[in-house]
Parts: structure tokens; sequence; C-alpha cells
């Protein structure tokens, strides 16, 4: 893996990762640190749109398709239905020094899970949970934060990555 330093943020759907998610990235840039972010989908993903040029040549059969302009770049990859493994994500990541993982919550990665009491879901915790973000107080024996005060987790996470 990079030397980039990474945290995933987790949690059922509708729980508020990628509202928090979005805070978190922003307060961080504000503070100077370079961030990527990488978002699992549960469906088929598709940002080259029918009939343009990009579109045509990965349905040619093009494995790998970048479409560029001055100012940003998008790498399309076909995996052939097999899926790419979490690390092989990671290690396309240049020059970010925080990389910040929506999803992926069976994952083996340092993660936040974000529980919110109008999913009525149980809470969902394994061994790599380091700190839960909820809307309601929990009694837990990991560092609770309240999923309103974004500044807090971000701290936590500076302080997660940078002072081990």
């Amino acid at each position: 893996m990079n030397n980039q330093k990474i945290i995933g943020i987790s949690g059922y759907s509708s729980s508020g990762k990628t509202t928090l998610l979005k805070k978190i990235v922003s307060l961080l840039v504000e503070q100077n640190f370079k961030v990527g972010t990488l978002k699992h989908a549960h469906h088929d993903i598709g940002i080259d749109i029918p009939g343009k040029d990009s579109y045509e040549l990965r349905k040619a059969g093009s494995l790998q398709t970048i479409v560029a302009c001055d100012n940003r770049y998008a790498l399309i990859c076909e995996t052939q239905n097999k899926p790419i493994d979490l690390i092989t994500l990671i290690n396309q990541f240049k020059d970010v020094e925080i990389i910040l993982i929506e999803g992926f919550k069976n994952e083996k990665i340092p993660k936040i899970i974000c529980h919110r009491k109008i999913n009525k879901k149980a809470l969902y915790i394994d061994e790599f949970t380091i700190a839960v973000v909820s809307d309601e107080p929990l009694d837990i024996s990991l560092p609770v934060f309240d999923i309103n005060k974004p500044i807090q987790i971000v701290e936590f996470i500076k302080s997660y990555l940078f002072n081990q």
C-alpha cells in the first residue's frame, strides 16, 4: 500500500456517511491536507455518456479509457466481472495525504461507523472500528462523536492518523 493514511467511514444506508464525509473533506482541505476519497457503490456505475466517444471506445472493448480535459481526468477501467480489491483501488491514489473511504464496511481497515437512531438498526461495530458518530448518546467503550459536530471528528481523525 502507498504511504497515504487511510480511514473508512462506514455504516448502513442513510446513516449520513456522505453528508459527514463532505464536511470532513472540506474541513481537512481548509487545514491544507491533500485528501482523496473512495466511495463504494452497490450498483453498476457509469461516468461516460452513451453516444460520447469515451463511451463508444469502452463499449468497443477498451479495458481502460481515460477522459481528460484541462481541469481533471477520469480513468475508467473494466474489471470484466472480477471485483477489484481495496488495496488496488487505494494504490490508484497519487499526491494525497489522507484517503477517506466511504463504505467497504467489511474491509480490514480502521473505520468510523455512522449510526443514526432513525434507521432503527443495531449498531454495527467490528474489530476495526475506532470510533462511532451518532445522533444519539451511546454507551460503548469506543469514542462516540456527535454526527453534527464534524470538527471534533476531524480532530480525532488527525490524532489517530498522525499521532500513532
